[in-house]
């Protein structure tokens, strides 16, 4: 808003600035003062001229056409004036080509055009010799002259407004001469002009006073001889009174005045000159003529003519006329003096004036010059030496200073004398500082370098950080490309990296680093090689065809086939490779870096040494996967998980003998999600162990609810995390729940996998041992499936084992599984553990269980897991058969 009102505001200071100006030269044009020959002294050229200068030569002509104009219509000023137009129009154009020279423009005009003009114009109107009309002419010219050179020391010295396109030459500096030439000119100009503008108007006073005197005694003697001669004579005949006047004046005529009498009605009775007889005397009458009173008598009468302006009119024909009524008559006497009669008088006083005055200008511009010279020598030398001083002092130049007698001078001088010692002695101490800050400059380049590898390079690999991976990828998506030049970003990470670091150390993971990102190094692909952090490294390169890519995640993968040197330890790893394009896969890099680590964890998930393609589908999955994750909290908070009872059939009787306890997830969103899905996100994220303590619980309540209820008393069995042994508190666990819901142990199994014994099998026995003694059963999940072996499981303080359901299917078809599953069986019949066969569906399976004598069998042959209200039901459906049998279980 600010920079759209400036333009309007600096065209409304220059609107008012131009009207001002032309205002100030109209005034000046009204308030001119007389001079010599009635010549006017006016300043108005010299605002019409600052106009011009600031404002444009349009500008300029059209402010002085309307000053003319209004002074020619308003103060009947002659059209001799427009010469002023003129010399604006002449100017004006000559400074086109001389700019700043405004003076010497206007003096050339004046020289060369006005002045011979002026002296022409007036030729003719002067009745004197040609040198009044040469000094006229001077003084017109001189008043040019002067409202020039007061122009242009105003433009040069007043401060003026830095208007974009008035002011269109830079003004230069002032030197010092010229700022004493031009103040000498000023005090000489100023008492000129006071001096003549009071010399002029004392003459004309001494001219006036003249006249009146000269006419009252003239006057006087007159009335005093005409009542004489009227006495003696008879007074009523009018002939005889005129002609008694007409001798009266014919003895006082002169050729320096004109005498007329005039009777009652103002007309001419006697005069010395015959052609005023019979004329109206007044001279208020005439149209061609100017009354000017004076005093009560005297008067002064211009005649106006058109071709003259009206103060060069009164110096020409201009006259005093002098009136006095002769007492005790009606007649008056009028006395016309001209002026012209007083022109050689005052000429030679005014050129006394001139000569004393340019004398003394002159005297004034000489003693201005040499006190200018004196003292502008030494302040050019002053100058001259500390012109660039510091420069010559850094070359250790000899400086010249100046000697002079002026104090000031002197002390300007001392001065610069310390500051040039002083500049030395910081020059000193600047090369002393450069030279250090050299050298810092170069220990903070070495910083800058270190402090670059830290921030971009790996300090154990040396290989780019993922800081310079950011870098490097935005250059290469900002770098014009063609359509066939596409980027690819292929996701490393070592197999089994931590067990290294667990097993063998953190000094021993470090050093597989090295030696792992030297073979990426070296792998001879295109790509470059980067490492993010820990075990993943990270591929990127451009292709032109996926086949390329292909190609290159081989080369990758086979770095890995020889096994790595681990202080002479032979260690066998393999890597998986995630690989995503942009923009296939992608609008953005970071799109495409997080589909590269999710392809990454899927070609994981598919087995060691391979590497996998982005797929839309695998993020589909991870995007449920993370869902699942992030809903595990809420779901235990909202009571989202449910449990379902599978019942265990007695193999010899058919009758139900126990219930196994499954949780059920009802995701609000994704439906009812199997635990093959939520239970391992579970253990991965640590919350399973808050779901088996919900399972075992609510498992507990349940049971303790139906017995409550008079349903047939079994045993539950819940399946418990290996987590529970290692970071959980199982015991309190357990104990806490049978507290609270008041469930006997007896009635509790705990299912556990063999995986569980694998890390600290004496930890885990003893562990199971207490929970024996307290009443719990404890039963192998999925035997077979894991770790363990048939002669470890003699030491194993366990009640039950779960034959895994891969064992069971397809038993009756397969000889050689079958066999297994029956040596199995007299095996853990011979340690005095029961067997119960999981995933029985058909009857020729469970036929053949019960031929194998498993003692209990579990599977959809005989229920699915069902919900509590209906596992009820089947469980009061068991309950009256035991009555009706009389059965106990």
């Amino acid at each position: 808003m600010r920079t759209e009102q400036q333009p309007k505001q600096n065209r409304r200071i220059i609107a008012l600035s131009f009207l001002l100006c032309t205002l100030l030269a109209l005034l000046s044009e009204k308030l001119d003062y007389p001079f010599l020959y009635g010549i006017t002294f006016s300043f108005t050229s010299a605002f019409l001229l600052i106009g011009l200068r600031l404002f444009g030569y349009w500008a300029g002509l059209l402010a002085t056409a309307a000053v003319h104009t209004i002074a020619a219509q308003l103060l009947n000023h002659s059209l001799f004036d427009y010469i002023g137009l003129l010399e604006i129009a002449v100017v004006g154009l000559l400074l086109r080509k001389y700019r700043n020279r405004l003076f010497v423009c206007a003096a050339a005009f004046w020289l060369i055009l006005a002045a011979p003009l002026t002296y022409f114009t007036h030729l003719g109107h002067y009745t004197s010799t040609g040198s009044d009309l040469m000094l006229v002419t001077s003084i017109i010219a001189i008043n040019g002259l002067l409202n020039a050179l007061l122009a242009d020391i105003a433009l040069h010295y007043l401060p003026l407004p830095k208007w974009s396109g008035i002011v269109r030459a830079r003004r230069k500096s002032s030197s010092f001469r010229s700022v004493m030439l031009h103040f000498s000119i000023v005090c000489v100009i100023l008492p000129f002009l006071l001096n003549i503008h009071i010399s002029s108007t004392g003459s004309f006073k001494e001219a006036s006073r003249h006249a009146e005197q000269l006419s009252a005694n003239v006057a006087s003697m007159i009335g005093r001889q005409y009542m004489e001669s009227a006495f003696r004579l008879d007074g009523s005949n009018t002939d005889v009174k005129s002609v008694l006047l007409k001798s009266v004046i014919a003895k006082h005529a002169s050729d320096l005045f004109t005498i007329v009498i005039s009777d009652g009605n103002a007309n001419a009775v006697a005069a010395t000159n015959e052609n005023y007889i019979g004329q109206d005397n007044t001279a208020s009458k005439h149209r061609m003529n100017k009354s000017i009173i004076i005093s009560n008598s005297l008067r002064l009468i211009v005649p106006i003519h058109n071709e003259l302006p009206l103060h060069i009119s009164s110096w020409h024909d201009g006259k005093f006329r002098y009136a006095s009524p002769i007492n005790n008559t009606d007649f008056m006497i009028n006395i016309d003096i001209p002026i012209n009669n007083y022109q050689y008088y005052l000429f030679n006083k005014y050129v006394t004036h001139f000569i004393y005055l340019i004398t003394f200008a002159l005297l004034a511009v000489l003693a201005a010059y040499f006190i200018t010279l004196w003292l502008g020598r030494s302040l050019k030398q002053l100058a001259v030496s500390t012109n660039n001083l510091p420069a010559r002092l850094k070359q250790d130049g000899a400086i010249e200073w100046p000697a002079s007698n002026i104090s000031e001078i002197r002390a300007l001088t001392a001065n610069f004398k310390q500051m040039a010692n002083n500049l030395v002695l910081m020059f000193g101490e600047a090369q002393k500082n450069s030279e250090r800050l050299q050298a810092q400059a170069y220990m903070l380049q070495q910083s800058e370098e270190k402090l670059h590898r830290l921030a971009y390079y790996d300090q154990l690999t040396c290989l780019p950080n993922r800081l310079h991976f950011a870098k490097h990828i935005q250059d290469m998506i900002a770098m014009p490309s063609a359509d066939d030049h596409k980027i690819a970003i292929m996701f490393a990470d070592i197999n089994r990296f931590k067990q290294v670091n667990d097993t063998l150390g953190h000094a021993t993971g470090d050093m597989l680093l090295k030696l792992a990102a030297s073979r990426f190094a070296d792998v001879g692909t295109s790509f470059d090689v980067f490492r993010l952090g820990g075990d993943e490294f990270v591929f990127v390169g451009t292709y032109s065809d996926l086949s390329e890519v292909h190609a290159s995640a081989q080369l990758v993968g086979k770095a890995f086939a020889e096994p790595f040197d681990l202080e002479g330890m032979p260690l066998y790893l393999t890597i998986s490779i995630g690989i995503s394009v942009y923009p296939l896969d992608g609008e953005d890099i970071d799109t495409v870096i997080s589909n590269a680590d999710i392809a990454m964890y899927s070609a994981k998930e598919e087995g060691d040494g391979c590497h996998r393609f982005y797929e839309p589908k695998l993020a589909t999955a991870m995007t449920e996967k993370m869902r699942l994750e992030n809903g595990l909290y809420n779901a235990l908070q909202t009571n989202q998980f449910s449990l379902h009872y599978q019942p265990k059939m007695n193999a010899t009787t058919g009758q139900l003998c126990g219930i196994e306890a499954l949780i059920r997830w009802l995701h609000p969103e994704l439906g009812l999600v199997p635990p093959d899905k939520f239970i391992p996100l579970a253990e991965q994220a640590g919350f399973i162990l808050e779901i088996d303590k919900w399972v075992f619980r609510e498992a507990c309540r349940q049971n303790k609810a139906w017995q409550d209820a008079g349903l047939q008393p079994i045993c539950v069995s819940v399946n418990i995390s290996g987590r529970h042994f290692f970071q959980g508190n199982l015991i309190e666990m357990i104990a806490s729940a049978l507290e609270d819901t008041g469930l006997p142990p007896e009635y509790v199994s705990i299912e556990i996998t063999e995986g569980v014994f694998m890390r600290d099998m004496e930890q885990v026995i003893e562990t199971i041992l207490y929970l024996r003694k307290l009443g719990i059963q404890i039963s192998m999940d999925d035997f077979g499936t894991g770790y363990s072996t048939l002669n470890q499981l003699q030491r194993l303080p366990i009640s039950d084992v779960k034959l895994d359901r891969s064992f069971i299917q397809g038993i009756t078809t397969d000889e050689k599984k079958s066999s297994i599953v029956r040596a199995i069986i007299e095996l853990v019949h011979s340690m005095n553990m029961r067997v119960v066969a999981e995933g029985v569906e058909t009857d020729d399976e469970s036929r053949f269980c019960k031929e194998l004598k498993c003692d209990e069998l579990q599977g959809y042959l005989f229920s699915r897991p069902l919900p509590a209200h209906q596992f009820e039901e089947l469980l009061a459906v068991s309950t009256a058969a035991i009555t009706t049998n009389g059965s106990t279980g």
